[in-house]
Formats: structure tokens, sequence, C-alpha cells
């Protein structure tokens, strides 16, 4: 059995934690604040309020750990994997981050310690399927990735559950959407006119319009002639979205309230953070790629929550789990490593399908 520390005892970090107690494996968990704690300490497991970038020295001195798993809010997230880094930690990160994580591959190479970077969903299981098709057919062609984390009924206007950093959820419709065309990284308006409707079976139709969530596959492979995200919503979203940036409600520009400046985008972020209502929600995952050799892949896989974990919870957290499965038994190499690397990897690949079939994370097609 191995040693884990967790950073980071939100949504995913703390099922994190759990599933790894529940496997055996010496745990330890670092939460931010102490509601975060307490919650995990009601689950029987270890935990204690320290200061994120005190977190360093307070795991050299008190743990030692195999591997750190970070879960962390997406500003920060960067500068905490960095100082992991390079006090000479094994790490497994889900933060969405803004900064480019291969910035710490030569620090990373020099403390001889393994990173796997965005070991989420989309990133995460996303890229890990791109890879693993790819690198069994020469290579990549094409790849489309649709993803969604919402409310498992239509709910409207938003149709989710409150399931994640809802300052990163704003973030989507305001960053470019980033994709590859024919050997380029072309950028688009993620609210603009490239979407469209896609049929999930079980699920039903979903609208979808491109994100900014490739992050390494643009780098990883940028000679495709097509590469792109799109995020899953319920119809009726997308034109609410576009409503709201219409009245400047997306907009980073301070505005004046009261003799108090407000960014619309933050105040929108914590009126739904308020808003939203707690509800089941799925997570809906559809790859399609196709390699340089050999026929179309198609990858599904639906998540659904259980009475105690959110989907995005469930999904996100058992393949990072997986990733540091595969980290501390010597299947990732020393470095900066994106989920695709995982995929490409014979060994490392059987040893994350294996285990998510193991915890119910069905891939249809893989």
């Amino acid at each position: 059995m191995a040693r884990f520390a967790v950073v980071g005892l939100g949504r995913i970090g703390l099922r994190v934690l759990w599933v790894l107690s529940r496997l055996g494996h010496e745990v330890f968990g670092i939460g931010i604040n102490g509601r975060e704690v307490e919650r995990a300490r009601s689950l029987g497991l270890e935990a204690h309020v320290v200061d994120v970038f005190a977190g360093a020295r307070f795991l050299r001195r008190r743990w030692e750990p195999d591997a750190v798993l970070t879960a962390l809010p997406g500003e920060i997230g960067f500068d905490a994997l960095r100082l992991l880094v390079s006090e000479g930690f094994n790490v497994v990160d889900v933060s969405f981050f803004r900064e480019d994580p291969r910035e710490l591959d030569r620090v990373a190479v020099k403390n001889g310690v393994r990173v796997v970077v965005d070991a989420g969903v989309a990133p995460g299981l996303s890229n890990f399927l791109v890879g693993y098709a790819a690198s069994r057919g020469g290579g990549l062609s094409r790849a489309e990735i649709f993803v969604g984390g919402i409310s498992r009924r239509p709910d409207p206007p938003l149709g989710l559950s409150p399931t994640w950093s809802v300052e990163d959820l704003v973030d989507e419709y305001v960053r470019p959407a980033r994709l590859v065309r024919r050997g380029s990284i072309v950028g688009l308006d993620p609210l603009g006119s490239l979407y469209g409707l896609l049929e999930v079976e079980g699920v039903g139709v979903l609208e979808y319009f491109p994100t900014d969530g490739l992050r390494t596959l643009l780098y990883s492979y940028r000679d495709a002639d097509l590469l792109v995200e799109y995020t899953l919503r319920w119809p009726g979203h997308l034109e609410f979205m576009r409503n709201l940036r219409r009245i400047g409600m997306l907009s980073s520009r301070m505005v004046n309230v009261q003799g108090c400046p407000v960014q619309p985008k933050k105040c929108l972020a914590r009126v739904i953070e308020h808003g939203l209502r707690q509800s089941e929600d799925i997570v809906v995952l559809r790859a399609y790629v196709v390699p340089r050799r050999g026929e179309e892949r198609v990858y599904t896989s639906v998540t659904y929550n259980d009475n105690r974990w959110s989907a995005m919870s469930i999904a996100t957290s058992t393949f990072q789990v997986a990733a540091a499965l595969a980290l501390v038994e010597g299947l990732v190499p020393v470095g900066v490593n994106p989920p695709e690397r995982l995929g490409e990897s014979v060994e490392a690949s059987e040893l994350i399908t294996g285990f998510l079939r193991s915890e119910g994370l069905v891939v249809d097609g893989l």
C-alpha cells in the first residue's frame, strides 16, 4: 500500500481521499478551511487545516507521501503545483489553471519527480482516450470531444447542479475556445456560430458549443487535421448565456454599484453559486477519435450521482485516483505528463482502464 496526501478537500478532493482510504492506502488530507476538514473527519478520514503554501513543509515534516493529489481552485492551483514540484513531491493535479504546466517540466526532471496534470474528466479522461486511440492507430487525424456536467433533468435556465467551481464555469463562456485545424491553433468565440445538437442514448438531445478545454492536447497533437472540444448543455442554455453577455454580465470591466467597484463576471458567479440548488447530476462524455490508420473510434461514458457523491465528483476523482495508482506503480515517467501520455502507454493504460471498470466508471468503446 502507498502513502498519499490530498491537498484541497472540496467536492473532488474529499472523494479522492475517501476512495484512497477505501482501497486501503495510508491517506492524509489538507483542507484550506475548517469546513472542508470537518467534512473529511465526519467520514473517519484524517485531515487538518494547513495553509496551502505551507503545506509542502508540513508534508515533508509529518507525512512524506509517495504522491500528493491536488484539487484546488484554478486561481491558486498552478502556484501550489509549482511549490510541490520544487519541493520534490510526486503530484497528480486536477486544477484547471490558466498557466502552461509544461513550464514545470524542467524543475520536475531536475528533482526526479513524476507529475500528472489535468487528471480529471475533460481535460483528463478525454485526453487519455485520444492518446489511447492515436497511439494504436499511427497518430491522430481527427478528434471531437463532447463533454458536460449537467443536471440529470432539464432545469431551466441553466440546467446545472453546483458540483464544481462556479468561477471556472463562467470562464468557459469568456475564454476564447482554442482548437487545432489543419495543424494550426485557432481561437473561436465560445458563444459564436459554431454550435449544434447531439443525441446521447439514455440522456436525450443536448446542445453543444466549443470551449477551451483541450489544454495539453493542443500541443501533443498539433499536426491533427481537426481537434476540438465542445461543452454539452441542455437546450436553451446557450441562448441564455448569450443574453447574459449582451447585457454585460460576462464582462471583467468594473462597474460602480453604490460606490463599490464590482466585476460583473465575478458577481454573476456568486449569484449562480448561491442560486443553484443542489440536484441530481450526470456527466456525459462522448469522443470521436480518428487515428491516422484504422477506423473511427467512438467512446461514450455517462456517470450518474449516487446517494453520497455527485456524478462530477465520482467521474473526476475516479480518473485522478487511477492516474495516481499508475504513478506509484512506476508507470509514469519523470517530468510533467499530460493524461494523453498515460493513454499512449500500454502498461499505464491497462492499469487505468482496469481501475475505471472496477469502480463502475464505464467507457463504451474502450
